[in-house]
């Protein structure tokens, strides 16, 4: 379903344990539980600088710093109850500075298990736009302390980070799985339509609280290096033989020359004989 289309309604109603059951076309109940907790591992993450809208009239639009990244669902999905085709596997996650403080929540949760609140989360879907060439987005947002943002942003721009984890306990998402099932174990997840008239156009949000969140920089071998002992000397080996005596400069200089002056002297026997014969030839004409 695009944005501008005619509102689809889905049959959805509540039941008992907090749960929702859906009723297809074709007649085919579908019951939903709540799903009391997720955990989920980040996959990128990067530092948004953007100017944010000021809180009062003349002044200044304040400088934030948020951290944008994606998650993946490996072994399961998301989807709006009544519509397959907004079914993904990956989603949008936000971190920054804010009201971290989760409201409370009233009536309280069906089924919670209670757990650390360390800032509050949202989870929500929205629906592609084709005027502002928006797609479908699913997306996650944590409202969480500022000096965690604040180390946060420093290890992603020193390249430091290695990974990050976090759990969400939230109010308004929907699993098949009993809720009786085993806690490491969970089916495909889902969120509502909107409540007031069953449409899938803008489907209610998933709220909550960030239950546990971490991440870690670069591992540091932190061990300290066993010492090294140092190598014995080794004495050159020498052959039996003496080493032969160096040559005088002098003398190899005499002898070159010496051999050099027996080269010419022969040299010059032939020519000589050479021109002997010549004369007799001559003599003779």
């Amino acid at each position: 379903m695009a944005f501008g289309d005619e509102k689809v309604v889905v049959n959805v109603k509540d039941i008992d344990d907090g749960g929702i059951l859906y009723t297809d076309n074709a007649g085919v109940k579908h019951a939903y539980y709540p799903c009391r907790s997720i955990g989920i591992e980040v996959q990128t993450l990067e530092v948004l600088t953007v100017l944010d809208d000021p809180k009062e009239e003349g002044q200044e639009p304040p400088l934030v710093t948020r951290v944008g990244g994606t998650v993946a669902l490996e072994d399961s999905s998301i989807s709006v109850v009544g519509d397959p085709k907004s079914k993904v596997h990956r989603l949008t996650i936000s971190f920054e500075a804010g009201d971290w403080r989760p409201k409370p929540v009233k009536p309280p949760f069906d089924g919670w298990i209670p757990s650390s609140e360390l800032g509050g989360a949202m989870l929500g879907f929205n629906r592609a736009n084709w005027e502002f060439g928006i797609d479908d987005n699913w997306w996650i947002s944590c409202y969480l302390p500022k000096a965690f943002i604040d180390a946060l942003v420093a290890d992603i721009r020193n390249g430091q980070i290695d990974g990050m984890k976090l759990s969400l306990s939230l109010r308004g998402l929907y699993t098949t799985e009993q809720p009786w099932g085993p806690v490491s174990f969970r089916g495909d997840m889902f969120i509502r339509p909107d409540r007031k008239d069953n449409t899938i156009a803008f489907p209610d949000m998933a709220t909550g609280h960030v239950g546990s969140i971490h991440f870690t920089s670069a591992p540091r071998d932190l061990r300290k290096p066993e010492p090294v002992e140092p190598l014995e000397p080794v004495e050159p080996e020498y052959e039996d033989t003496p080493p032969a005596p160096a040559l005088d400069p002098v003398a190899v200089a005499i002898a070159a020359h010496g051999a050099r002056v027996e080269q010419m002297r022969s040299t010059l026997k032939w020519i000589g004989g050479f021109i002997v014969l010549a004369l007799l030839f001559v003599a003779g004409r």
